[in-house]
């Protein structure tokens, strides 16, 4: 064949491939189109009918009294960060009545010493080790510290009435556990929103993660719990009512979590919607104040934000991790579920788990069409002004409808882009938002190279001559952020001067009407209205930042002895930037600074930075 034979063939081949692809591409943005008009008309109505309902608010959240709430948490090989999430949620969490109950193998001895030298410390930690090694899967675990529950239950004399999902790498809202116990019993599963932490922008990786939980907590699934569709459980941040789970429990093991599967939170939250119990999506806020950098000049301010009442984590960073995390959901959710369920009557629940399943081939799709658009880039610009070869126009004048479906799909693919956009930039902003655009592109072949690892492994594991009834637990490296990150997730100040009778909820009242008026920090208008002393105010908050004190007469004969030791240059250098290093220990590579304000995590952030390679421990100043 002459190679301006071969070059026309493909032309044809190219041409087909489009027309194709054009048509799966209208039909797959048909359903997000519709789930895109959905939210926007109800949004549009609810704007005008929650008018006349009075915001939830703290009062409410408290009034009614705490159920005792099972905290479950699956470990393997998670001995580096267990113990900081442990300590870090059981300190920050605004509840009494609560435990968590960590899952463990025997044979993973570094995650059990880890888990039970927090438990001989706090009494709401329970080491749940696991009679099988590890690691079996995640359904198998949870069924495991299930079964303790019971146990615990029954050695204790109570009853939990909430379980909550969570994972090791999971930052806790303080008000999450007094939303389930304000909508359970009334309802089965409560879901609340997750989204990761923020990173540096150029992670797109990390930064993929936030994108589509932007979108799916803010839209998609708001409006699969408005049709009474299916409301997927994330995972973490997942409630069920105990009436939940013993309707879910097997009848042989008097365990609720299927082991096939390896999205038991799927699988579970699906058929907790077939038996018709009720489950809710809640994105409810609270109004926080946050530092931010100033738009103009030096310095940090603190301004009003919306904070969600949701699950903060961080995800992979990294391409392999992502890729294989999202395989393994793919295998989930769209090949065991379609393999080893069915399709149930309501349509309702049919569009859901087809939204979910048609990423089985949307994936292709998407990495298909970046080929034939590069080819009929290159093809046209090669073959411009050389009239041996077709034009691609030819064919779109012998097919108009084909150049009808491309210009839909181009409005489309703008449309979807644009509501990423709205739906990150709730969350994160601007700048992220519109970074979410080129984001779309490389998470387009991210899931194309998972959707290929998922094809691999499922069908392998399912032509070998003895598959496993329960799949292994291809679990993903998971990290917990440093201190400074957590400083915005603690329990706010106003809460613990009440838990410790420092004041009364009226005196409280007129602090923040007062901070409203005024734009000080609460613990500056409360010392200034006098209702409270410095000294007991600065002891707060070295409890409530789990930082020590350091007094004020001390500082200078510190700061010396750093000076001493330290190069002239850094020395220099930390004056500059207001850093006052006060000890500093040269074998541990650790460098105690001294603040006047714990909550500001933008500095603590920079202080951190400046002082590398040394670690930073922070101590607060104080007058005595």
């Amino acid at each position: 064949m002459m190679p301006n034979e071969m070059i026309i063939t493909l032309y044809f081949v190219m041409w087909y491939l489009l027309a194709t692809l054009a048509v799966l591409f209208v039909v797959s943005g048909l359903d997000d189109l519709f789930i895109d008009g959905y939210y926007w008309v109800r949004f549009l109505w609810r704007m005008r009918k929650t008018r006349h309902y009075e915001p939830l608010s703290y009062e409410k959240l408290t009034a009614k009294k705490e159920q005792f709430i099972a905290v479950l948490i699956p470990c393997w090989n998670e001995a580096n960060i267990i113990g900081t999430m442990l300590r870090h949620n059981a300190y920050s969490v605004d509840y009494k009545n609560y435990y968590f109950f960590v899952g463990v193998y025997p044979n993973d001895p570094e995650t059990v010493a880890e888990v039970q030298g927090v438990a001989d410390v706090l009494p709401q930690v329970q080491c749940v080790v696991g009679d099988a090694p590890g690691p079996t899967n995640k359904a198998s675990n949870l069924n495991a510290i299930y079964q303790r529950v019971k146990a615990f239950e029954m050695a204790q004399s109570i009853s939990f009435d909430i379980y909550v999902f969570h994972d090791s790498e999971d930052i806790i809202h303080p008000l999450s556990f007094k939303l389930y116990n304000h909508l359970i019993p009334r309802k089965d599963m409560v879901q609340t929103p997750v989204f990761p932490l923020e990173v540096s922008l150029w992670n797109f990786t990390h930064w993929l993660y936030a994108d589509e939980f932007s979108e799916n907590h803010t839209k998609d699934i708001i409006v699969r719990e408005s049709m009474h569709a299916h409301v997927p459980s994330a995972g973490v941040g997942t409630a069920f009512s105990k009436h939940a789970l013993t309707m879910l429990e097997n009848k042989d093991t008097a365990t609720p979590f299927a082991t096939h599967s390896l999205t038991e939170d799927y699988h579970t939250s699906l058929a907790l919607r077939e038996l018709h119990l009720k489950s809710v999506f809640v994105t409810q806020a609270v109004i926080r104040m946050r530092w931010r950098r100033r738009k103009w000049g030096s310095g940090y301010v603190k301004k009003q934000m919306k904070e969600y009442i949701a699950t903060r984590a961080l995800f992979p960073l990294a391409y392999k991790k992502a890729v294989r995390q999202k395989a393994r959901w793919i295998i989930g959710i769209v090949f065991q579920e379609w393999d080893l369920g069915h399709w149930p009557s309501e349509w309702q629940i049919r569009y859901s788990l087809a939204h979910d399943r048609k990423s089985f081939i949307t994936h292709f799709i998407n990495g298909f069409g970046y080929v034939v658009f590069t080819f009929w880039l290159v093809y046209s610009g090669l073959t411009y002004g050389r009239p041996e070869y077709p034009a691609l126009q030819e064919q779109f004048n012998l097919h108009p409808w084909v150049w009808w479906l491309v210009l839909l799909v181009t409005c489309i693919m703008f449309e979807r882009l644009l509501q990423r956009v709205i739906a990150v930039s709730r969350i994160y902003g601007i700048m992220p938002a519109l970074l979410s655009i080129p984001r779309a592109f490389y998470g387009n072949m991210l899931n194309l190279h998972a959707l290929i690892r998922a094809y691999g492994v499922y069908f392998t594991a399912q032509k070998s001559k003895t598959p496993s009834k329960q799949p292994a637990w291809d679990k993903t490296e998971h990290q917990f952020p440093g201190r400074h990150v957590l400083v915005p997730y603690r329990r706010k100040l106003g809460d613990l001067l009440l838990e410790n009778d420092l004041i009364n909820p009226e005196q409280l009242e007129r602090a923040l009407c007062e901070q409203g008026k005024t734009g000080e920090r609460l613990g500056e208008v409360l010392c200034r209205l006098a209702l409270i002393n410095k000294t007991a105010l600065l002891r707060l908050l070295a409890t409530q930042y789990q930082v020590g004190l350091f007094p004020q007469s001390k500082l200078e004969a510190a700061q010396q002895a750093c000076r001493d030791v330290l190069p002239k240059k850094r020395a220099a250098k930390f004056a500059k930037h207001g850093i006052r290093p006060v000890a500093i220990h040269a074998a541990t590579q650790r460098m105690t600074v001294a603040i006047d304000d714990p909550t500001n995590e933008l500095l603590l952030k920079k202080v951190m930075r400046l002082i590398a390679p040394f670690k930073a421990d922070f101590v607060l100043m104080s007058e005595e």
